[in-house]
């Protein structure tokens, strides 16, 4: 089973872009949820002041990001895995940079980037007024253009990476991605 890795800034589309492509790949496909979101509606309390917090936060979500995936590989018929988020993404939140994080959660950045076929990165709106709040989300939109950024940049030695621009209405961010998914599938 093939393995892409929708990414990307707070308000970047990837759930939506999650729904979109159940709903044209069908059973090709095996969606793998977000686990921040999954960990922090769940009740995990959310402090992104606090170093501990994060911390625990992280490893919660590193760890269930691979069981999610795991899980995914071993219970779907499908041909290719969308995961909402990948094991990387933590690294961009943790408070003593993503060296530490790597150390800590004993792997690399290459060996995680090597669990991933492909990664599609959606980036936030561009205007505030199509940004969009959660329950789980506390940033606003600068400081979601911020952790974009650095998403961006932790995902940059992945040899088969899409991002897609901010700029972009998202229908056209969607035909984009979709086009992208049906190449991987027919490879």
């Amino acid at each position: 089973m093939k393995k892409i890795v929708l990414t990307g800034g707070p308000s970047g589309g990837k759930t939506t872009a999650l729904s979109i492509l159940k709903e044209t790949f069908g059973k090709k496909i095996a969606l793998v949820q977000e686990a921040a979101t999954l960990i922090y509606s769940g009740g995990f309390p959310r402090t992104d002041n606090s170093p501990i917090h994060i911390v625990h936060a992280q490893n919660i979500i590193f760890y269930t990001v691979h069981q999610l995936e795991e899980l995914a590989q071993k219970t779907s018929d499908a041909t290719l895995m969308v995961c909402d988020r990948g094991s990387i993404d933590g690294a961009v939140y943790w408070p003593y940079g993503p060296e530490d994080f790597f150390k800590a959660m004993h792997t690399s950045l290459e060996a995680e980037l090597a669990r991933y076929d492909a990664v599609i990165h959606l980036s936030p709106p561009p205007e505030k007024d199509y940004y969009q709040a959660t329950n789980v989300r506390t940033e606003n939109l600068q400081q979601a253009f911020e952790i974009d950024d650095k998403i961006l940049k932790i995902w940059e030695k992945h040899p088969n990476r899409l991002v897609v621009p901010r700029e972009k209405h998202y229908f056209e961010k969607a035909e984009i991605i979709k086009n992208f998914v049906e190449n991987l599938l027919t490879k």
